[in-house]
C-alpha cells in the first residue's frame, strides 16, 4: 500500500525547508505544491474522474511537475472511477519521484490542511508532518508575499483556521516547529525520519548540496531563501522577535490574541514588551482591518467560479500572484512571472522543451 509523505503547514512556516531536507535523502522525493486536492475541490462534483484528471493535467501546478500524463494514465485502471483518484495522484507523485531515482514519494502543499479528511481516506497509511512557525513571524512574512494578503489580521486568522483543520487529525500527524528544526536539525530530522520509517542519512543535514536539478521548483524569487536558514525578515532561529522584529507592540498583541491557541499548542510565549499597548488599541487594530477581508473574499469567490474552465487556469494563477498583494512586488524589481511548461511538451516526453526559457 502507498505510504506517501505529506508536509502540512501554512505558507512561510518552513514547509519548503523541510521539503528540501527530506529531498536530500537518497530514497525520498517530495513534490513541490502539485495542488491536486485544491483542483479536485475546484472541479465540478459528480463529473467523471477522467474529466477531472484531464482538467488537472492542464493546470499550471501539474505542468510545473514536468510529468508525462500518459505515464500517469498507464498506471490506472480503465474505466477510471472517482474511487481511483487517490491512485491517480499517487501515480503523479511516483512519476515525479522516479525522475530523481527515488522510491518514496510525497507532497508539500500548504493548502492541504483543508483536505486532510480526503487525504487520509485516499492514503490510510500515509505519513503527515505538521510544521509550525511562530505565528507572529509567519503572519509578518505572509504579509510580504505577492500571493498572500497584506493584512496581518487576515493572515493570523488563517493560521487559526489551519489549527482547527489540523486538530481533527492531530493523532495521525507528527508536529514539529521550525525553530526546533533550525536549532536542533539532527534531533528534529531524526524524529521525522523515524516517523516516516526511513533510515537516517547525513545528507538531510546538508540539503543544499543534495538537491534535484534546477527544475525542481518554479523559478519564483521568494523560494530562493525559503529553503534555507534565513528568510526575508532575517534569522529564523529561536531568539525572541526573530522574523517579526519590525512589528509594533500593537500588531504583536493583535496577532497573539488571534492565534493564542496556536501559540499555546506549540509552546510559543507572549512577547515581553517594553511598554504594554492599551487593549483598545489592540482591539481597534484588528477591527480596522476587517474591511480588507471583504474584497479579498469576493475576489476569491469570483475566481473560484472563473477558474473552473481549463483555458482560464493559467490566467487565474497569474491573477492571484499579481492582484492579491501588488505592493509586495516592489521587493522583486524587474522580475517577470514565468509560464509553466506546455502540456504538449510533457505529453511528448520532451523535458528539455518543457523547461521555461528563463529557467
Amino acid at each position: 500500500m502507498d505510504r506517501p509523505i505529506f508536509i502540512i503547514g501554512s505558507g512561510r512556516s518552513g514547509t519548503t525547508l523541510l521539503r528540501n531536507m527530506l529531498n536530500a535523502h537518497p530514497r525520498i522525493h517530495i513534490a513541490f505544491e502539485p495542488h491536486f486536492y485544491w483542483y479536485r475541490a475546484l472541479f465540478r462534483t459528480r463529473r467523471p474522474a477522467r474529466e477531472l484528471l484531464d482538467f488537472y493535467f492542464q493546470s499550471p501546478h501539474f505542468r510545473w511537475q514536468r510529468v508525462d500524463p500518459n505515464r500517469v494514465l498507464a498506471q490506472l485502471p480503465s474505466p477510471l472511477g472517482r474511487e481511483h483518484l487517490g491512485e491517480a495522484f499517487a501515480a503523479v507523485l511516483r512519476e515525479r519521484a522516479a525522475r530523481y531515482g527515488r522510491v518514496r514519494f510525497g507532497d508539500k502543499t500548504p493548502a492541504n490542511a483543508a483536505a486532510l479528511k480526503t487525504i487520509f481516506a485516499d492514503f490510510p497509511e500515509c505519513r503527515a508532518i505538521h510544521i509550525v512557525r511562530d505565528p507572529r513571524a509567519t503572519a509578518a512574512s505572509l504579509a510580504r508575499m505577492p500571493w498572500a494578503p497584506a493584512s496581518l489580521m487576515i493572515n493570523a486568522s488563517y493560521l487559526d483556521i489551519e489549527r482547527k483543520q489540523v486538530a481533527k487529525f492531530r493523532d495521525r500527524m507528527l508536529p514539529i516547529r521550525l525553530e526546533d528544526l533550525l536549532a536542533e536539525p539532527r534531533a528534529t530530522m531524526t524524529r521525522v525520519l523515524d516517523f516516516v520509517e526511513e533510515p537516517w542519512h547525513d545528507d538531510v543535514l546538508d540539503h543544499a548540496r543534495h538537491q534535484p536539478d534546477k527544475d525542481d521548483v518554479p523559478p519564483y524569487p521568494w523560494l530562493e531563501r525559503a529553503g534555507g536558514v534565513r528568510d526575508d525578515a532575517g534569522a529564523r532561529g529561536g531568539a525572541a522577535g526573530a522574523g517579526w522584529g519590525e512589528l509594533t507592540p500593537v500588531q504583536i498583541r493583535m496577532i497573539e490574541q488571534i492565534t493564542k491557541r496556536v501559540m499555546a499548542g506549540a509552546g510559543y510565549k507572549p512577547a515581553e514588551l517594553a511598554k504594554e499597548p492599551r487593549w483598545i488599541s489592540v482591539f481597534w487594530a484588528g477591527i480596522s482591518e476587517i474591511p480588507r477581508f471583504f474584497p479579498l473574499a469576493a475576489r476569491g469567490l469570483w475566481l473560484w467560479f472563473k477558474a473552473r474552465k481549463p483555458e482560464r487556469l493559467d490566467w487565474a494563477e497569474r491573477y492571484v500572484l499579481t492582484h492579491t498583494n501588488p505592493a509586495a512586488w516592489a521587493r522583486y524589481p524587474g522580475y517577470e512571472l514565468p509560464t509553466a511548461p506546455p502540456l504538449a511538451a510533457l505529453t511528448a516526453g520532451d523535458m528539455k522543451t518543457a523547461l521555461p526559457s528563463d529557467a
